[in-house]
């Protein structure tokens, strides 16, 4: 076995007993047994606040760690907390009404903010999705099937992407969840970056060329539109007719589109787009490497416009720019990218990572201060980015499948 591939094998490892040892026991801690679902607050400190509102992200996104990691590592009890949150994501979040999943409930199951979003559909077939594999539940496929028909009708547009934002009749609203402050920004990297995501675990758990089909044309809209020229960055926002707005540059965000349009082409399997993806993921990671990387001391999130760079080193682009080093490592032989892997994972372990009460920080300053003031747990911090991270490195060091 080469050096590259032992130093993989050691990561993989690595992240095996972060995942095993840590990220899952947290998360099974935090079933709530009286309402459904999984407590989505917690502060700091370790107060968990049982009343908080439980969203159709958070859920999902906990659906699809549960169920990827009970399929990956035999784990039974991974697989009941998956089924756990399947039964809230179905049975609470659903709109039996008017169709889709509401914004977000109460901690009990109620309807709170009924709004639909293009950006929780994605992972609502994301997490049945993962949960169909894990478990052959014919709900499941046909419910991710049904939230795939229901954004192809009413979320997309014949040439300018896919619409965001809906009240809770599907009409056309703001896009204030996802462009807050941003007038105009009907389509974002960040929406369409997820359904991409969503999209390829349906297309690759359904082998449906329908679903197959929808996956290329995304795929092909962010390669045209959403990237800089030269594929230097991704845009974070357009307008309705996709010309780039006025906003930051998500290094976090680039070196996880990086492996993730790969990952779409690897499952739409067509060569020429293939080709197109693999240059624009190489020149995204260079890029997002250069302005983010900042070797021990961790991955930057962001840049705005004027060039003024966020400190904060947070949680969840750390675990990306690991997948994102490893990918690019397997793509291109490259050892410096593996190193970096390498680095960053040295890093989320050593500052990243709680080691009095599990999982992650939310953020840490340049010295590796922890931020109290961000939350341990709430309804955008779960365990998906770090344990999807952790399940990564495993499957590609040969771990798992």
């Amino acid at each position: 076995m080469s050096d590259g591939l032992l130093r993989l094998a050691a990561l993989g490892k690595a992240a095996r007993n972060a995942l095993e040892d840590d990220l899952l026991p947290f998360w099974h801690r935090m079933e709530d047994r009286a309402h459904g679902g999984h407590f989505a607050a917690m502060s700091h400190d370790g107060v968990v606040d049982r009343k908080g509102p439980k969203s159709t992200v958070f859920v999902a996104r906990i659906l699809w760690t549960m169920s990827e990691a009970g399929r990956s590592l035999g784990s039974a009890s991974s697989i009941e907390q998956a089924r756990h949150a399947a039964r809230f994501l179905l049975d609470r979040l659903a709109d039996r009404e008017t169709g889709g999943f509401f914004w977000s409930v109460t901690h009990d199951g109620r309807p709170q903010e009924a709004d639909k979003h293009l950006y929780a559909h994605a992972f609502a077939i994301y997490g049945l999705s993962a949960f169909a594999a894990a478990t052959g539940s014919a709900e499941a496929h046909d419910a991710a099937v049904e939230t795939f028909g229901l954004i192809e009708d009413r979320a997309r547009t014949a040439r300018s992407g896919y619409r965001e934002a809906f009240d809770r009749l599907w009409r056309p609203i703001d896009n204030g969840r996802l462009a807050p402050g941003h007038a105009g920004a009907a389509r974002t990297m960040n929406s369409h970056l997820h359904l991409l995501e969503a999209y390829t675990a349906l297309a690759a758990l359904t082998g449906e060329e329908t679903h197959r089909s929808a996956l290329a044309d995304l795929l092909d809209l962010i390669l045209r539109r959403f990237l800089a020229p030269g594929g230097s960055h991704a845009f974070s926002m357009l307008d309705d007719k996709l010309s780039p707005l006025a906003g930051p540059i998500s290094m976090g965000h680039d070196i996880e589109t990086a492996w993730l349009i790969d990952a779409a082409a690897d499952v739409i399997g067509d060569a020429a787009l293939s080709g197109r993806t693999r240059t624009a993921s190489d020149a995204l990671i260079r890029s997002a490497s250069e302005f983010g990387y900042c070797g021990a001391r961790g991955f930057l999130t962001e840049r705005g416009p004027d060039g003024t760079v966020d400190p904060w080193r947070v949680w969840w682009v750390q675990a990306e720019a690991v997948v994102g080093f490893v990918n690019a490592f397997q793509r291109t032989g490259d050892e410096a990218m593996l190193a970096r892997a390498e680095v960053i994972w040295d890093y989320a372990e050593r500052v990243m990572r709680d080691r009095r009460l599990g999982e992650w920080h939310w953020r840490v300053d340049a010295t590796g201060r922890p931020d109290h003031r961000k939350p341990k747990v709430e309804p955008w911090k779960e365990p998906y980015h770090q344990a999807r991270a952790c399940l990564e490195l495993m499957r590609r060091s040969g771990a798992i499948r």
